[in-house]
């Protein structure tokens, strides 16, 4: 990449090189037009600097930027994903209304979710008009604010904005009809494009599994294994972006499971003819689809000379950057020279030491998933989260 120098290197460099030209010194005070220009002039190289290192930094997936920041993220994934990042999807939800049968509510009728609900204060439409069948009743209401921000539990309540004739205007959510989603981050989708160029399409391999799942709107990462001791069938663990998890450690929904499968069992590019998007190889009986397992990741640190506030912020922010950064290795899907599964009290000291060197500290613990370890290798959909960090 190209190293940008500042104003006042360039300023210097010119100036140099016109001393240099006509064998003198420019002056710093009295008639100074040269330095003038040479300002000048070194504004104006700095800008073609900032120009071609944007163009340098958009001519690669791992570093564009998004188009919205005048960059060319986006159009690598249209090539190589044939999508543009997933935006956030609206919830639909089926609630439980009562009044007399044969009432109708309107198409347009909007509900608006009590301060009890998961989601106060959200506002959710009824698509086409509905006339009650019996007492009570149940009709499918949208979301008119896209994402997780209005997504409603089962059980939370709502009202009718206006009042609806022979229908009482409270109505109670009984199931989610359409799972909600946040918008793909930039960073994820950049994954993604990065994931599709990396790994080649082969008929059922890991690399495939992996590629098939992030068809499916958010999926952070999955986890592809046969499953022991059984011929021909596949255990693929799926880790959601934190966004859209349950627990906001990846653990994804059984509606985003759902949608892996599909993705999985068939391409959802429509562009396609129906002999072209069948994906799950022939020799593969079954695929289960299995959320992935956080695990606690506990560490005490004991006789810590000088520990503050401060430094225990410092090393706890080290510490959860290098543990987030550590997942299964899939051995045909992931680069060799990137693996990072395992962690070990060793790394743990190695990362205290980077982040405050010249530390002096005693003994080190450390507890994953509620087991002391000196060492713990991360396997079959087991993602690491630090958890404590304690330093007495």
């Amino acid at each position: 990449m190209i190293t940008i120098p500042t104003v006042k290197q360039l300023y210097e460099d010119i100036i140099a090189d016109l001393e240099s030209e006509y064998g003198e010194s420019i002056p710093s005070f009295g008639k100074v037009f040269l330095r003038g220009l040479a300002a000048v002039q070194a504004m104006k190289l700095k800008l073609y600097y900032l120009s071609h290192a944007n163009l340098q930094k958009n001519i690669f997936v791992d570093t564009a930027d998004p188009e919205s920041a005048g960059g060319t993220l986006e159009r690598f994934g249209r090539i190589k994903l044939g999508r543009n990042p997933f935006p956030a999807r609206a919830g639909q939800y089926e609630i439980q209304v009562t009044g007399t049968p044969g009432s109708v509510i309107n198409a347009l009728t909007t509900f608006k979710s009590d301060d009890t609900s998961n989601s106060p204060g959200k506002l959710y439409i009824l698509d086409s008009p509905f006339t009650l069948v019996t007492n009570p009743d149940t009709c499918n209401v949208r979301a008119l604010e896209a994402g997780l921000d209005s997504q409603l539990d089962i059980g939370d309540t709502l009202t009718a904005t206006a009042p609806i004739a022979g229908v009482n205007r409270s109505a109670e959510v009984v199931s989610e009809v359409v799972e909600p989603f946040s918008a793909e981050t930039t960073e994820d989708y950049r994954q993604a494009s990065i994931d599709a160029y990396q790994l080649e399409p082969q008929g059922g391999a890991p690399s495939d599994f992996r590629l098939w799942a992030k068809d499916a709107q958010g999926v952070k990462q999955a986890y592809p294994y046969a499953k022991p001791g059984v011929t021909a069938e596949i255990n693929l663990y799926i880790e959601a972006t934190t966004a859209d998890s349950t627990d906001g450690k990846g653990t994804p929904s059984a509606g985003l499971l759902a949608d892996v499968k599909e993705v999985v069992e068939f391409d959802p590019d429509t562009t396609k003819s129906l002999d072209e998007r069948g994906r799950r190889p022939i020799g593969i009986f079954q695929v289960h689809y299995l959320p992935i397992t956080p695990l606690n990741v506990d560490i005490n640190v004991s006789g810590f000379v000088g520990i503050t506030p401060s430094i225990l912020a410092q090393i706890e922010n080290a510490l959860e950057l290098a543990i987030s950064n550590i997942r299964p290795f899939i051995a045909g899907a992931d680069i060799t020279e990137n693996k990072n599964d395992i962690l070990a009290i060793n790394k743990v000291i190695s990362i205290i030491l980077e982040a405050r060197p010249g530390s002096v500290f005693g003994t080190v613990a450390l507890n994953v998933g509620g087991s002391p370890a000196s060492t713990y290798l991360f396997t079959d959909g087991e993602i690491p989260f630090l958890n404590s960090v304690t330093i007495p």
